[in-house]
C-alpha cells in the first residue's frame, strides 16, 4: 500500500490555482466582450400624414454605420418602426425626412446604445432643422 499516491499535494493546488486562474480571466474576457458586442435596438419614427418617406443614416465618429430608407406604407401608418444592430456608444441618427411636395428637410436626434426599449423619434411638424 506504501506505493500508491494522493491527489493531494503542490500539484493539485498548482491546478486549483490555475483554474481559478482561467475562470478570473474568462470573466474579465467575457465582460469585455458584452461591453462591445452589438446589440438590437428598436427604433421608431413618428411622421406626418404628408410625409412620403424618410432616410437614416447611424452616425459614430463621422462615419454611418447603418441606413435605413423608408417610403410611405400604403395604410398611412403614423409610426415607422425598425430594429438595427449597433455596438454600445452614443450615436447621431440623421434623417431626411421628404414631405408630398417633394422636399427634404434634414434633421438629428441622438442615440444611445443599449437602450432601455424602443426609442422613439417625434418628426411630427418637424419644418425646419432640428438638433
Amino acid at each position: 500500500m506504501s506505493g500508491l499516491r494522493t491527489n493531494i499535494g503542490p500539484s493539485s493546488t498548482r491546478r486549483r490555482i490555475a483554474t481559478l486562474v482561467a475562470l478570473v480571466g474568462l470573466l474579465v474576457v467575457g465582460n469585455h466582450l458584452a461591453s462591445i458586442w452589438p446589440r438590437d435596438v428598436e427604433v421608431a419614427y413618428t411622421i406626418d400624414t404628408d410625409v412620403t418617406g424618410i432616410d437614416v443614416d447611424y452616425v459614430q465618429g463621422g462615419d454611418a454605420v447603418a441606413s435605413v430608407r423608408f417610403t410611405r406604407p400604403p395604410a398611412k401608418s403614423a409610426v415607422l418602426r425598425h430594429t438595427v444592430r449597433l455596438q454600445p456608444g452614443e450615436y447621431q441618427a440623421r434623417i431626411v425626412v421628404y414631405s408630398s411636395d417633394g422636399s427634404g428637410v434634414e434633421h438629428q436626434r441622438r442615440l444611445q446604445v443599449p437602450a432601455a426599449g424602443e426609442s422613439r423619434f417625434n418628426l411630427k411638424k418637424t419644418a425646419k432643422r432640428s438638433e
